[in-house]
């Protein structure tokens, strides 16, 4: 959960920044790979 939120703020820092598009696209697919990994982690404990 720490990445998440460490790579949020990345994120925010980044738009605020004025980066690139690709820049701020990258962390964006990032974050939502960490956010997706972090759902089946839950996911998979909820079941067993």
């Amino acid at each position: 959960m720490k990445n998440i939120e460490k790579v949020r703020s990345r994120l925010n820092r980044a738009i605020s920044s004025g980066y690139s598009k690709s820049t701020i696209l990258n962390i964006s697919r990032h974050l939502d790979n960490l956010i997706v990994a972090h759902m089946k982690l839950n996911n998979k404990k909820r079941i067993s």
